[in-house]
């Protein structure tokens, strides 16, 4: 009796998966359909760092908020504003292959990050019956602190990183004229923006390694000097090699890594009580 009731068990958790991978499936399927429909606006949304609006709105919000001094948010508008023009660079396509993979590029992109929040909550739903009543409480709050953090990550990296990036890079040959390939430049872009999506989950990495015993927070703290360190060889190798952009990505990696240092001690605090 309690081996079939164990295979009844194992049946229906292989179920419950199944209905939750279909589930996914829809939610990507559903959300891709719509990228391809809305190809044309999304391309428009990923050409705009090109343009300076977007870093001219965050320049005057640092330099109206904490002036343009010699200090680390004077030194990030300082950087910004070297990047606030328009790019001197033209998209095209190289042919009609490329035309269709570019087209696939922006609805399947757009179908996962929209589909993204879904995902998760359908593989957290399928973990959250076997935690206990203690884990339980703090599904929600951890699942909704991973989605804020992967998306302060992408617009921190929308928002700032890739204007100035495509800045820089524009202007590395200015005797050439900037044809950049149209699906490449969507790779960069989306991969720049997933990038620090998952950087910023930093802290919650952190706090999970805290959990499982490997390192607490004074062990964090002890080694603030060799995250720096690897915080910004990790930066220079994911950036141009200018220190603007290095700053750029180094500067918010190591200030997550004091909220992981904090959120490692909150577990600790936890797991005593």
């Amino acid at each position: 009796m309690k081996s079939n009731d164990l295979a009844m068990s194992f049946w229906e958790h292989l179920e419950e998966l199944r209905r939750r991978i279909i589930k996914c499936l829809i939610a990507l399927g559903v959300f891709s359909v719509i990228g391809f429909a809305f190809s044309n606006t999304i391309l428009y949304v990923l050409k705009l760092p090109m343009q300076s609006p977007i870093s001219n709105m965050v320049v005057n919000a640092i330099e109206a908020s904490a002036g343009n001094d010699g200090s680390t948010l004077g030194f990030l508008a300082l950087s910004l504003r070297s990047g606030t023009s328009n790019v001197e660079a033209e998209l095209i396509l190289t042919g009609p292959f490329e035309a269709i993979m570019a087209y696939l590029t922006i609805g399947i992109t757009a179908g996962v990050l929209v589909s993204l929040p879904i995902i998760l909550y359908q593989i957290w739903m399928f973990v959250f019956p076997a935690l206990n009543q203690k884990e339980q409480r703090f599904a929600l709050p951890l699942f909704l602190t991973i989605i804020f953090f992967f998306l302060l990550g992408a617009v921190f990296a929308y928002f700032i990183v890739v204007p100035v990036v495509l800045q820089f890079a524009a202007g590395l040959f200015q005797e050439l004229n900037n044809l950049w390939d149209l699906k490449r430049y969507l790779k960069f872009v989306t991969g720049l923006i997933l990038g620090f999506g998952i950087a910023f989950e930093l802290p919650i990495v952190m706090a999970f390694l805290a959990r499982i015993g490997i390192i607490d927070s004074r062990g964090f703290r002890g080694k603030q000097r060799v995250a720096l360190l690897g915080i910004c060889v990790l930066s220079a190798l994911l950036t141009p090699a200018d220190p603007g952009s290095m700053l750029l990505m180094a500067i918010p990696l190591f200030f997550l890594y004091q909220i992981g240092i904090f959120f490692a001690f909150l577990v600790e605090k936890e797991a005593e009580t």
